[in-house]
């Protein structure tokens, strides 16, 4: 199928829809792996400056804060020029920013070059959905999107191992030119062959921008506003349980961080499954009962995985359940999300983009208080309450539009 993506009355810019989702899902690959590259390094990264694993474990979260302070700036910037430049400025800021890292002197470099980054992590998670917006008809949409977010747990299943080789091979340095800068040349080789969106206006000739710009646009529009405020929770209790994932694997059942890596894979498996069914489990029902439903179905399962003693097969079992549950509520959710503005839809996916990252730094710091109080299975308790606000929040406010 083909898609136009002509300005004004020039029909004559044309591209295949799946030439646009290559460009997108790699977007989404490359701003992962700005995400998940400082996990497994965190140690060697210690060592090398001489700091505590602790003080090396904030590389993230400066980069999270970033994210989220800046996310909505880029979604303003969006307002005036559009999605494909601020991908492409996106991937030259990881990239940059995983070459700043391998050849940082200093921990103290390697933090300013991370916090930098962010910014490109932002505009990646944000621009990376609103081009589903710009690209793609309505009827298109739920399918583009669960195809773009499948992006995001491939970093996990592609970067993670390939972030070890690198580092075990070589060294922690070798991994960030081996996977986000280099990730970051080849999203670059898409990027630039995308050709420039219709706006919106003028793909949706029935819809309206709201006076006050884009932020105040959005503030004033309810539903909006309390989808954010869902994405917030929900993100919250997922992102902090990934984060623990690893090191219930660990504490648990006695694995080593080799076999533990391909285990998180698999949940991250789960999630592209779930991902790639979202579009025909939500056809013909309606979107906010469907993420209410996976989200109900999401806590069920981390509770028992993380909350019960098992066998390790049972419990990789559920928590590749739990990814699935994910996959389908994060891409329904987003589709959602596409219709709640036609007009802003990169502020509103920049807004997003700044809770998820908000999401990571409170689930992580909340999850390290809860842990010593009751174990994992108060982190599995937690995740779970999170998601069911959300996904409640989603199903009584929400509203459905068209677009």
């Amino acid at each position: 199928m083909k898609l136009d993506t002509g300005q004004g009355t020039d029909a004559g810019r044309v591209a295949s829809e799946w030439s646009v989702l290559r460009a997108l899902i790699v977007t989404m690959i490359v701003n992962q792996t700005g995400v998940v590259i400082i996990s497994p390094l965190v140690v060697d990264i210690a060592e090398a400056f001489n700091v505590s694993v602790s003080a090396a474990a904030q590389l993230r979260t400066a980069s999270a804060l970033v994210s989220a302070v800046l996310a909505p700036f880029v979604g303003i910037a969006s307002e005036r020029l559009g999605s494909r430049p601020l991908i492409i400025g996106g991937l030259f800021g990881v990239g940059l920013a995983g070459l700043g890292s391998a050849l940082a002197p200093t921990f103290g470099v390697l933090l300013a070059v991370q916090a930098a980054g962010g910014l490109g992590i932002a505009a990646l998670l944000s621009m990376g959905y609103a081009a589903v917006g710009d690209y793609f008809p309505p009827g298109r949409r739920a399918w583009a999107i669960g195809m773009v977010t499948v992006g995001q747990p491939l970093a996990w299943v592609v970067g993670l191992p390939l972030i070890g080789f690198l580092a075990d091979t070589f060294s922690w340095r070798a991994s960030f030119l081996g996977v986000p800068m280099a990730f970051s040349l080849v999203g670059l080789a898409f990027a630039l062959r995308l050709p420039a969106p219709r706006r919106a206006a003028e793909r949706e000739p029935g819809t309206r921008r709201g006076h006050g710009g884009a932020l105040g646009s959005l503030i004033r529009d309810r539903s909006a506003v309390i989808w954010v405020i869902a994405e917030l929770s929900a993100y919250t209790g997922w992102a902090g349980t990934l984060t623990f994932l690893g090191a219930f694997y660990i504490s648990q059942y006695d694995l080593s961080a080799g076999l533990t890596s391909p285990l998180l894979s698999l949940t991250a498996l789960g999630f592209v499954g779930g991902s790639l069914v979202a579009h025909r489990v939500s056809q013909g029902r309606r979107l906010p009962l469907v993420v209410l439903v996976s989200a109900v179905l999401s806590g069920a399962l981390l509770v028992v995985a993380l909350g019960r003693p098992m066998s390790l097969a049972l419990t990789v079992v559920l928590l590749v359940a739990f990814g699935l549950s994910q996959g389908v509520r994060g891409a329904t959710s987003s589709s959602l999300g596409l219709q709640q503005s036609p007009t802003h839809r990169g502020t509103l996916m920049a807004l997003r983009a700044a809770v998820v990252q908000a999401g990571y730094v409170i689930g992580s710091i909340g999850n390290a208080l809860l842990l010593p109080l009751g174990g994992f299975g108060l982190i599995g308790l937690s995740g779970a309450l999170l998601l069911l606000v959300g996904g409640t929040m989603t199903a009584l406010w929400v509203e459905e539009r068209p677009g």
